[in-house]
């Protein structure tokens, strides 16, 4: 049997090269309104708050992602398990999922978005978050665009998060070459700052935990194989247990909040509390 080589073309090269065959190239008119999509769990907009600065589009809000207060679980496709000793396995527990209201696009039109992961968790409870993008029709996979776990390792191993799906971050988020993880665990000047964590705002599952922080916005870019009708999915979920909450912080072209965007700090003392009582009472070997 003869050896095969699978080779991936860049989403700016694809981009160029559509353009040269004189195929016209256009962003994705995908609906911004978060009014038109659907939630599993708790989504939301919010402005700058904390750790979370506005994103680079400039919108006086972004969208988000949390587990924290999410009683929904089974949100994510990814089936992942891992042990954890003595017969116990992990695997994930509540989480949340944002998904757009479909829309159509053409071969060559390119779809961006920036992507900011948040989390307070890690080893061996290695939360996770993703967005890709799928055919509306049936919800089967077309592209990620982004994924993200909160291992307690290098940078690569935050993202991609080896999630054990074909995503290449060098070929998909622009400015991946610069990412460098934004570490805030009990020993930095400062833990964690993003109110959407609910009780675990300022925690970290160990006090040098080195996966506590948040990853800046990184900016992902696709281009688009062929003519279709497109949903976008991001979500989030806590794994192994329902402590040290995670979050995932997006932002599309013409994206809009669906009301009044709740000042920073503002989440429902509810949150708070239900995440106090959890991870206060998680212990976690070294």
């Amino acid at each position: 049997m003869p050896n095969t080589r699978t080779f991936r073309l860049p989403a700016t090269f694809l981009a160029l090269a559509l353009s040269a065959m004189g195929v016209q190239s256009a962003e994705v008119p995908l609906d911004g309104s978060l009014d038109t999509w659907t939630c599993l769990g708790q989504c939301g907009a919010s402005a700058s708050d904390g750790d979370v600065s506005l994103s680079p589009l400039g919108h006086a809000a972004y969208g988000y992602v949390t587990t924290a207060g999410s009683e929904a679980t089974n949100v994510s496709s990814l089936n992942l398990s891992e042990s954890g000793g003595g017969g116990s396995v992990f695997t994930q527990t509540n989480g949340s999922r944002y998904t757009s209201a479909a829309f159509s696009a053409s071969a060559g039109d390119t779809l961006g978005a920036y992507f900011n992961y948040v989390s307070t968790d890690g080893k061996g409870f290695d939360d996770y978050a993703w967005a890709r993008l799928v055919d509306a029709s049936d919800q089967s996979l077309v592209a990620w665009l982004f994924t993200a776990r909160s291992t307690n390792s290098n940078k690569q191993s935050i993202v991609p998060g080896d999630l054990g799906v074909d995503f290449d971050p060098d070929a998909v988020i622009v400015n991946y070459a610069d990412f460098e993880f934004n570490t805030r665990n009990l020993k930095t000047p400062s833990a964690v700052n993003w109110s959407l964590l609910g009780g675990s705002n300022g925690a970290c599952w160990r006090e040098t935990a080195e996966g506590c922080g948040f990853t800046g916005w990184l900016q992902s870019r696709i281009a688009l194989a062929r003519t279709g009708l497109y949903q976008l999915e991001v979500g989030v979920v806590n794994f192994g247990d329902q402590a040290y909450d995670s979050g995932l912080a997006f932002d599309v072209a013409n994206l809009s909040a669906p009301s009044a965007v709740p000042e920073a700090g503002s989440l429902p003392l509810l949150l708070a509390g239900l995440g106090a009582v959890a991870w206060l009472a998680r212990r976690r070997p070294a």
